[in-house]
């Protein structure tokens, strides 16, 4: 993948980014757990990218999308998403067919070990399995995380796998902390100083 094929991704992606992320995160341990039926999990996974995409991590600006891979960022100090879950709510619920008690179980899990201090939060970077082991995360990992050294910020991320926590440690993330929702796979929350 060339530079000029990693883009700045907008609410008009969603639905792409929604795919890639389905594709990549098909065999991931956390969403095996979220929506155990692998035949229904393609369809759960890309309708709840596609709406936290659209309705959150879209709207900033700052996510990118190349051939085959996708990364979701938040810059620090954005809103709440509370209002997300009012105006929403229900749409995702609907969207996930009903089946959001564990995405909710691991949405708190991951809101009580998220930061307070200010950082730039990458909640999800996929690649697509057929792509996979050619750099293309690695890749889109290092353009965003030389805009942040360079605006002098901190990173933060939750790996949801040891290949993907692997990945963290070469761009410069420590493992801050081990946790897991209640019945759920581990996950490692990582921090990146600014370099």
């Amino acid at each position: 993948m060339s530079e000029t094929e990693l883009r700045t991704a907008t609410v008009d992606d969603a639905e792409a980014v929604a795919a890639v992320m389905a594709d990549a995160f098909h065999d991931d341990p956390i969403f095996g757990w979220l929506f155990p039926d692998p035949n229904e999990r393609p369809r759960l996974t890309q309708a709840m990218f596609a709406m936290l995409g659209r309705h959150i991590y879209l709207a900033h600006g700052e996510s990118l999308i190349g051939p085959d891979v996708a990364g979701l960022w938040e810059p620090p100090d954005v809103p709440s998403s509370d209002d997300f879950w009012v105006e929403h709510g229900a749409e995702f619920a609907a969207a996930l067919e009903g089946q959001v008690e564990r995405v909710g179980l691991l949405g708190e899990a991951m809101d009580a070990h998220h930061p307070t201090d200010p950082c730039w939060y990458l909640p999800m970077l996929g690649v697509r399995p057929s792509a996979q082991g050619r750099g293309l995360g690695g890749q889109l990992l290092a353009r965003k995380l030389e805009q942040i050294d360079t605006a002098g910020g901190a990173a933060y991320l939750e790996a949801s796998s040891a290949r993907s926590r692997v990945l963290y440690e070469r761009h410069g993330f420590v493992l801050v902390e081990e946790f897991a929702a209640e019945g759920a796979p581990p996950m490692w929350a990582m921090w990146r100083e600014p370099r």
